[in-house]
């Protein structure tokens, strides 16, 4: 099979959109071993350069991952995400091309303590709703996201299923726009304990710990995040 020499786009690139092609539409399944570096170049009449130019592209954009003396295989592609975390986990993914999807693990109902009061802007007699979910792309567990409201104000989402976009819910069921992030501190961690069973990820594994801040459309906070991600899946991007 060769690539067209006379098309405008670069070999590389032909290449790397055939292979995508190939594992979208499912023709290389996931967690599939592609073809060598060497079958490659003789299937499509390419240098080596051509192909590892190819190669490395998928792999940066999650589509392959290198296991050491096994070889190339095809993957799940990771999620980009904007550092400032404007857009949510369900438009990330709908921007991705996935499914998104959300399981409740906790709801729970906190006395209100001095972090909270002034993270949250809390009045004197309010509470502090926590809610923990699961969150999924295709199937995959990618995020385990903790949530925490003001009570008086959130108490609803109690009694919601929250299986698809919180933010869609806010808007349409109370017209509020959580539109931006009042703070935004990324770190890593390595996997252990319960994260290892929900994340379904080796223990060590690495993961990014998003801690911040979610505001509306006028500046006041809507919810304080801690969020844990599996960072072989996810890539922040400014």
């Amino acid at each position: 099979m060769k690539l067209d020499d006379n098309n405008s786009m670069p070999l590389y690139l032909q290449l790397k959109n055939t292979i995508k092609g190939l594992i979208d539409s499912g023709e290389i399944q996931k967690g599939e071993k592609i073809p060598s570096e060497n079958e490659l170049c003789k299937k499509y009449d390419v240098s080596r350069i051509t192909v590892r130019n190819a190669l490395a592209d998928l792999e940066n954009e999650g589509y392959l991952i290198k296991k050491q003396g096994k070889g190339t295989f095809a993957t799940t592609p990771k999620l980009f995400r904007p550092l400032e975390d404007s857009v949510g986990f369900s438009e990330s993914c709908k921007n991705a091309g996935m499914q998104s999807s959300s399981v409740v693990l906790k709801r729970e109902i906190h006395p209100m303590d001095d972090r909270m009061k002034d993270i949250l802007k809390l009045d004197d007699n309010d509470q502090v709703l926590y809610i923990q979910r699961l969150r999924l792309a295709d199937g995959i567990p990618l995020m385990i996201e903790n949530n925490y409201y003001s009570y008086q104000k959130y108490g609803f989402l109690y009694n919601e299923p929250l299986t698809g976009s919180l933010y869609e819910l806010l808007a349409e069921k109370k017209g509020i726009i959580c539109d931006r992030s009042l703070k935004t501190v990324i770190t890593v961690t390595t996997a252990s304990g319960d994260l290892v069973k929900i994340l379904q990820v080796p223990i060590g594994a690495p993961l990014f710990v998003m801690d911040g801040i979610m505001g509306d459309e006028h500046g006041e906070p809507v919810h304080y995040s801690l969020q844990y991600i599996v960072g072989e899946k996810y890539s922040f991007v400014r």
